[in-house]
């Protein structure tokens, strides 16, 4: 694979949503950071501001849109957040728009010469594996990347289930854009995908993860809400966590790597989780500190 300089630089798209806002935060305070380029549709009405920090609209959905081709100049790592509906209640059309602008970021990233690409990919590409037959096989740390994916997790939200398939799908194809573009551009690009757990807005505390799949929603009483609710426990992640686990997916080496593109889970480290954390630790040095079962019964 190519030798890269270090990163310094980054491009943060959905700067101004819940994951973007707090990787920002915590850039910030890093040493080794000397420039964010902060890319959303529009520029928030509390934008995070610092000298360090350019703020750019734009949209990602329309490849011929230039306001935001000129802010990959000089980036050496783009952080991409950015889609169209970010809950997994995303219809179809959403999806589309979501995975169009992976497409478009991508093709301009190569363009522009980035050395890596994250993709902020989730859970619920495994969403699956929350229910029979898939769950049934499952052990403490069985959940891996290698494993086949099962898109659109099943969730009740009160009143009817839902499945969000058309949100999973549109991670996973990211995913898969990703990996062929690392692969196309024979290292010159590197692709880490991470498949994030749950990060909710704000304090993100261990309580108030629910089983309604969405935040800032009540738990849903269902036909397997015990079940449900460990599920969706067991895919927190910390604040401290995320920001962790994405700053180790912009700065790790490739040497461990068996690819230029790679895939990993994000979760904290939660006892017995059926999540895989270790290859996450192996390929990229990341180190979980929190374990939600710490703070809740």
């Amino acid at each position: 694979m190519t030798s890269h300089k270090p990163v310094r630089s980054v491009l943060i798209t959905g700067a101004g949503g819940n994951l973007g806002r707090k990787l920002m935060a915590h850039l910030l305070a890093q040493d080794w950071c000397e420039r964010i380029v902060a890319l959303d549709r529009a520029i928030p009405a509390s934008p995070i501001s610092e000298d360090r920090v350019q703020w750019v609209a734009g949209n990602l959905a329309d490849p011929s849109d230039v306001q935001w081709h000129g802010a990959l100049a000089g980036i050496g790592a783009a952080v991409h957040f950015a889609a169209q509906n970010p809950y997994p209640d995303a219809a179809w059309s959403d999806a589309c728009a979501s995975f169009d602008m992976t497409l478009a970021l991508l093709g301009a990233a190569g363009r522009a010469g980035l050395q890596r690409i994250v993709f902020a990919s989730s859970n619920h590409v495994m969403g699956q594996y929350k229910d029979a037959p898939l769950a049934d096989s499952l052990t403490p740390g069985g959940l891996t990347t290698s494993l086949a994916p099962g898109p659109g997790t099943r969730w009740f939200n009160g009143r009817e289930m839902l499945q969000g398939t058309a949100y999973a799908a549109s991670k996973l194809m990211g995913e898969r854009a990703c990996l062929a573009e690392a692969h196309r551009s024979r290292g010159a690009l590197t692709a880490i995908c991470v498949r994030i757990g749950w990060c909710q807005p704000g304090e993100n505390r261990p309580e108030t993860i629910n089983t309604s799949g969405l935040p800032g929603e009540e738990t849903s009483t269902g036909p397997d809400t015990e079940r449900d609710l460990r599920w969706f426990r067991n895919m927190w992640l910390s604040n401290r966590d995320f920001t962790a686990v994405m700053e180790r997916a912009l700065l790790a080496d490739t040497e461990a790597w068996p690819q230029p593109g790679i895939v990993v889970n994000g979760m904290s480290a939660n006892r017995g989780m059926p999540w895989d954390v270790e290859t996450t630790r192996r390929l990229i040095g990341y180190e979980p500190q929190d374990d939600i079962w710490d703070h809740v019964a």
